[in-house]
């Protein structure tokens, strides 16, 4: 199993409104890729971070993923964070959720 960390720096002020836009838009098009298998999102509105990590089957199912749609996740949420976020990529070595255990 693969695992994707993306952060970012949210703008003043819009927490509600990513909130909002990762209930309508983003998670709903997760949860309809090939080896997508979960999504965790933490937000700060006070320090204004934002942590997501989505787990995926197979790197192969991430990668797609992140050609094909994750450009129009970025835009959907544009108006939600500053700069570029940053996209980190791990294999999962220990999930008690998943019973994943390090080889």
């Amino acid at each position: 199993m693969f695992a994707r960390l993306v952060t970012t720096h949210l703008k003043p002020g819009k927490y509600d409104l990513l909130t909002r836009k990762f209930e309508e838009k983003v998670i709903p098009t997760l949860r309809k890729q090939p080896g997508f298998r979960d999504e965790v999102s933490f937000f700060d509105a006070e320090r204004g971070e934002s942590i997501a990590i989505s787990f995926w089957n197979t790197e192969a199912d991430e990668r797609k993923y992140d050609k094909d749609l994750y450009p129009e996740m970025i835009k959907t949420l544009s108006d939600t964070f500053e700069g570029v976020p940053e996209v980190r990529r791990f294999k999962v070595a220990n999930s008690t959720m998943y019973k994943i255990h390090a080889s």
